[in-house]
């Protein structure tokens, strides 16, 4: 039913060594697809894991940042439902049985220019208040009244661990003048920057599913906590050009 991506970068230790054993073992996952940025975990994972059918590991020849190590992995993906996780982060069965049950029981009307979005990133974000809203262009502005705080809409979209459909992936465009180098300096906000450029290219719709719930780890590590402060410059653009949507 779906594939897992799992971006990385030096997290087997502390996060994917318990995770990855609990994917393993999940009937809703066909494969498990890592993208990892250095090698490191691709190493251990291969010496905990071995010749195991369902993992597959792609190591990139040098960096791309967490923006484009996401789109390389799942550009691997052979299924059509893509679950899009962070290494530091962990999605249990119950997440998978409620996005499987999701889009079975709503195929009539979900295209495949959809996003299916957690309605609570456990334990600090909590967006149940917007739960069975699908968001898109049309209605941005009449959803994003709370622009700040952990419930807001603005929050959800750089949140992300959410379940994507292929089509996306396979015709976004990374290749415009103006994007390459807000894609290339996008650690602390790749996940709205993709958002919108899907809502401006490909007219994104972006479920928000009751019950569908993961944890989410905040950390001092994370690539948000540690880029940041040196990246302001490329948040505030990445934002700006997210709030021109309510425009239009």
């Amino acid at each position: 039913m779906f594939s897992l991506c799992i971006p990385t970068m030096d997290r087997y230790d502390t996060f994917l060594k318990t995770s990855l054993s609990k994917y393993i073992n999940n009937e809703n996952i066909d494969e498990i697809i890592i993208s990892d940025e250095n090698g490191n975990d691709a190493i251990k994972i291969q010496q905990d894991f071995p010749n195991n059918k369902k993992i597959k590991i792609n190591i990139n020849q040098h960096k791309l940042g967490p923006f484009l190590n996401k789109m390389t992995c799942c550009k691997m993906a052979k299924n059509e439902w893509i679950v899009l996780i962070d290494s530091d982060n962990f999605a249990d069965e119950n997440y998978f049985n409620v996005g499987k049950n999701f889009i079975e029981c709503n195929r009539d009307k979900i295209q495949k220019n959809s996003i299916l979005a957690p309605c609570w990133a456990q334990p600090n974000f909590n967006y149940t208040n917007l739960s069975n809203i699908c968001i898109n262009k049309t209605n941005l502005k009449q959803y994003a009244a709370d622009q700040s705080g952990y419930t807001g809409l603005t929050t959800l979209m750089n949140t992300g661990n959410y379940i994507i459909n292929k089509y996306l992936i396979s015709n976004i465009n990374l290749n415009l003048n103006d994007d390459i180098e807000l894609i290339e300096n996008s650690s602390a906000c790749d996940v709205i920057l993709f958002n919108t450029l899907l809502l401006e290219q490909l007219d994104l719709q972006i479920y928000i599913v009751p019950n569908l719930v993961y944890s989410h780890v905040v950390h001092g590590g994370s690539v948000y906590s540690t880029t940041v402060s040196h990246t302001r410059n490329y948040v505030d653009k990445v934002h700006s050009r997210y709030y021109n949507l309510y425009k239009t």
